[in-house]
């Protein structure tokens, strides 16, 4: 029970955080005409009630943030009027990268080192002619 607070509470303060951003900072009419103290806030808050929202669910932080990185990128270049077939397609499968990289891998046996390489549980010796 304990465990499950501790995943809920940071995904639920980054989210109201980020509900605050969008309620009480100022919005331009553009995101070209936005300064910084404009953009860093909301992005910034996005992403991380993202990650740990969807680290609720994936339990690995590390694919949580790099699948929320695309997620943001998209909606970045969706802002800007950027997004199209190529942009998109590029950020995908950066994303797609990124998260395979730290996705878990999971153990087969009592041995992680041990590759299967091979079919066979044992590969024959070679013995001494005669």
């Amino acid at each position: 029970m304990f465990k499950i607070i501790l995943k809920i509470f940071p995904s639920l303060f980054f989210w109201g955080s980020f509900t605050f951003v969008v309620l009480q900072v100022p919005y331009p009419e553009s995101l070209t005409q936005a300064n910084a103290m404009q953009i860093f806030p909301f992005f910034l808050s996005l992403y991380l009630a993202l990650v740990f929202t969807l680290n609720i669910f994936l339990k690995n932080i590390l694919f949580s943030s790099s699948v929320c990185l695309g997620l943001v990128l998209l909606l970045i270049l969706k802002a800007l009027n950027s997004l199209n077939i190529i942009t998109g397609a590029l950020v995908i499968i950066a994303t797609g990268l990124l998260a395979s990289y730290f996705r878990k891998t999971k153990r087969k046996g009592l041995n992680p080192i041990k590759s299967d390489l091979t079919k066979l549980s044992k590969i024959p010796k070679l013995t001494k002619l005669q």
